[in-house]
Formats: structure tokens, sequence, C-alpha cells
């Protein structure tokens, strides 16, 4: 390599770096007159109205503020602020950098809000109606550990479930609605379909028709959160001859 293609490689890495020096990447700045947990409340409940889509920072949601939404928010913020200070006491690891910028966001009460920061105030609300569904499920059935049922994911079996209830969750664009049940031995079970799945109306239907259902499916251990549970999959309804 002769000395004059180095000089052209190192002048050309030069005004790369040049450039990307002058380069100032910044998140949009948001202040908000209103406490943005109290906008993501009332933002849910105004979507869920049909009332279109808005974003918490939309003047509009100022004049749908209730009581109502600020009790919510009060319970929210107190839930996670005791959720993670607990844990970050008992447990040897340290809290990931999302859940100490969630706790800093709702014990400061922050309104001067990066991107970042709206998208958690944005998402709070319906983490915490999935969260509340967990909490009852934790305190009724047995989702501490689960026992192994071996060679399950292999094998299809035979399963009868009762039907508990259902909750959603936002991942990224799309909506999981998640069906949950119980075997006998009070140990939890759930299945998850997409909400645009033109399956589900009669999915829904045939689940909640009925006090029990017969399954048969593969089964696999899972967890969300701390909560541990069996998720079915590859399953189908077992059609009972008095049903």
């Amino acid at each position: 390599m002769t000395s004059t293609v180095i000089s052209q490689q190192i002048q050309a890495r030069q005004a790369i770096d040049a450039f990307l020096a002058d380069i100032q990447l910044t998140e949009r700045l948001t202040e908000f007159k209103e406490d943005p947990l109290v906008l993501s409340c009332t933002r849910k409940e105004y979507e869920e109205n049909g009332l279109g889509y808005v974003s918490i920072d939309d003047a509009r949601l100022i004049e749908f503020i209730t009581d109502r939404h600020r009790e919510l928010a009060e319970k929210i913020r107190e839930y996670y602020t005791k959720k993670f200070f607990w844990r970050a006491l008992s447990e040897v690891k340290p809290l990931s950098d999302y859940r100490r910028r969630l706790i800093n966001l709702l014990e400061n009460r922050i309104r001067n809000c990066k991107d970042q920061d709206c998208g958690i105030y944005y998402k709070l609300p319906y983490f915490y109606e999935e969260d509340v569904v967990y909490e009852e499920f934790k305190k009724t059935l047995k989702t501490d550990s689960i026992s192994s049922l071996g060679s399950s994911r292999q094998n299809t079996m035979l399963k009868r479930l009762e039907f508990l209830k259902t909750s959603s969750v936002r991942q990224r664009k799309c909506k999981q609605i998640r069906y949950w049940f119980k075997d006998d031995n009070n140990f939890l079970y759930g299945i998850e379909l997409t909400s645009d799945n033109p399956l589900l109306p009669i999915f829904d239907d045939y689940i909640k028709d009925r006090s029990t259902i017969l399954f048969e499916t593969r089964i696999t251990e899972d967890r969300i959160d701390n909560m541990y549970f069996y998720k079915l999959y590859s399953y189908k309804f077992v059609k009972e001859q008095n049903a």
C-alpha cells in the first residue's frame, strides 16, 4: 500500500470523525403542565371509549381528567415504587436501567420528559392492569414454582382446565390477548393469541361458554416476572359427548 493511499484513508477517516462530531443526537424534551401519569391514565380510557388515538401530550386530554384518573395514577405510582424498592433490597443484582429510570420518574413526579420517559408513562397503565391480574393469581394459585411434567414438550397430553380470565399486553406494535386457566392442582396455564387473529371471537365464545375445557395439547414451562405457569401450544379442543 502506497503512502498516497494511506494518506487518503487517513484524510477520509478524519472527515468522517469531524462529520460525526458535528451531529448532536438529542431526544425531544416535552414539558407537561399536568402529571404525565394522570394524562396517561386519561388517554387510555379516552381511546378505549372510541374517541380516537391521542398522545399523552395532547391538550384535548386535559378536559377529560377526572378524580378517578388521579386516584388510579396514585395507585400505579405507589404500586411500582413499592414493588421495585423491595426488590432492590431483597435481590443481589441491581435494578435494570429501565426500572431505575421508572422509579425516578414516579418518585420525583418528573414532568420534563424525554421521549423514553414519555414511553414509560404511556405504558404504565397497561402494565399495571396486567400486573394486578398476576398479583391475584399469586395469592390463590401455585405460581412460586412449577413441577416439571417431564417430556411434555414432545408428548401430547389431555388437560382439563378451568377458565379464569383474560388479560392483555402490548408487545411492540402487537397486542396480545392472554387466556388464563387452572388445573385441579391449582397450577396456572396460559394461552396467547394476537388481537388481530381472525379466530379470536370463535375461540373466545368457546372458552367462556364452558366451566371447564378439555385440551389435547403440548405444554412448556414459562414465567412472567416472578410468576411461573405452563404455556399451551399445538393445542386443540377435545369434543366431549355431553358437551
